[in-house]
């Protein structure tokens, strides 16, 4: 995936899930690039039991549209940054009008479906969903950690755009 428009970006394996670097999503002719991943888990009795892996595409204008503001951040201040997982999440800095419906599947075999399980059309719910995964009180500490080190790791080789557009799956 690697182009003048695209990030250059590796896959990412968790627990033997293969996250591509590079989809395109059931429902949606644009592509997406691996912002992120990470297992979801819950501690039981004293031992982490991993139940989820969640891989974050964004697309990708997300990187130069974000460098407007974030670029020059570590990694680690990215990773603390709420207001930084709140701009993926509500795409605050983009052209509101446009929004593209955020198709949502689920894999055992760790293949990509061919067609989303449902498509959320409503904004308000999309922003929801990722927020729960990357989000303050986020089910994935590990996914965000990886979202924000990849994403400061793309800033280094991107110029910020003056004006942008991005969008986001999961």
């Amino acid at each position: 995936m690697s182009s003048p428009l695209a990030p250059s970006v590796t896959e990412i394996i968790i627990e033997g899930h293969v996250f591509p670097p590079a989809v395109k999503p059931p429902g949606t002719t644009k592509s997406f690039f691996l912002g992120g991943a990470g297992e979801r888990g819950l501690e039981i009795q004293g031992k982490f039991i991993k139940f989820t892996a969640i891989g974050v595409y964004l697309e990708v204008s997300a990187v130069a549209s974000l460098a407007v503001k974030w670029k020059g951040k570590s990694a680690e201040e990215l990773t603390e940054s709420v207001e930084f997982f709140r701009d993926i999440v509500s795409a605050s800095h983009t052209d509101l009008e446009e929004y593209t419906p955020f198709p949502i599947g689920f894999s055992k075999d760790g293949l990509l479906p061919e067609k989303g399980k449902v498509v959320i059309e409503n904004k308000q719910l999309s922003e929801a969903v990722l927020e729960s995964i990357v989000g303050k009180h986020g089910v994935s500490p590990v996914a965000k950690q990886s979202l924000a080190s990849r994403v400061f790791e793309l800033f280094k080789e991107t110029k910020p755009l003056k004006e942008y557009h991005h969008g986001w799956c999961i």
